[in-house]
């Protein structure tokens, strides 16, 4: 878990994938809102998968090949310094997942504090 200072330090992001520590510079707006664009993308193509008449096993075939795929380049261009090929050598879909969720975390900041506020408003 990050503390407030990390998050005022601009602290790298720290993963653990194959058995390694690798360190994740958090992007910059600019990066952020292009990188948080592609993440919006893959979230409104998930309801495709479950399209009226569509084959059932082709949508689940798609769904468990294209999504996990899909994260781990979303993973890749925001950790856009990492040996991409090492890693995919090395690390397991569990590591990409919580390495994913710690950046999930630093790159919505803004979002998580809109909401706290709204709750404290709204009591």
């Amino acid at each position: 878990m990050r503390t407030e200072e990390d998050k005022l330090l601009m602290a790298p992001i720290e993963v653990t994938l194959g058995g390694k520590t690798y360190q994740v510079k958090p992007l910059v707006i600019r990066d952020a809102r292009e990188w948080r664009k592609k993440l919006t993308a893959l979230l409104a193509s998930l309801p495709g998968y479950a399209k009226d008449g569509q084959d059932f096993q082709s949508a689940i075939q798609a769904m468990m090949v294209s999504v996990p795929d899909a994260v781990i380049d979303l993973f890749f261009d925001y950790a856009r310094e990492l040996p991409r090929e090492e890693i995919e050598g090395a690390a397991t879909e569990s590591e990409i997942g919580t390495a994913f969720a710690a950046i999930m975390e630093v790159a919505n900041p803004l979002l998580a504090r809109l909401t706290g506020t709204l709750g404290k408003v709204a009591r």
